[in-house]
């Protein structure tokens, strides 16, 4: 299956993914720790757990801390 991608500042991107994969899945092909990052599909915020569908529209959104 296909999902859009867009993360860390880059140019939106599809990526191919296995049937079934989840974000964490997803996090794991990209190499990024899932402790850095908010992940949302379609707009909204989603658990690691959420499984992807054909089409979705995944954002990789690193958390900033800091004071």
């Amino acid at each position: 299956m296909r999902v859009r991608l867009r993360w860390m500042g880059r140019e939106e991107e599809e990526l191919e993914l296995a049937e079934g994969s989840s974000v964490l899945d997803l996090l794991a092909k990209l190499g990024v720790c899932r402790e850095t990052v908010v992940v949302s599909v379609n707009g909204r915020i989603v658990p690691e757990e959420r499984v992807l569908r054909e089409g979705d529209e995944v954002v990789v959104h690193p958390i900033v801390t800091g004071g």
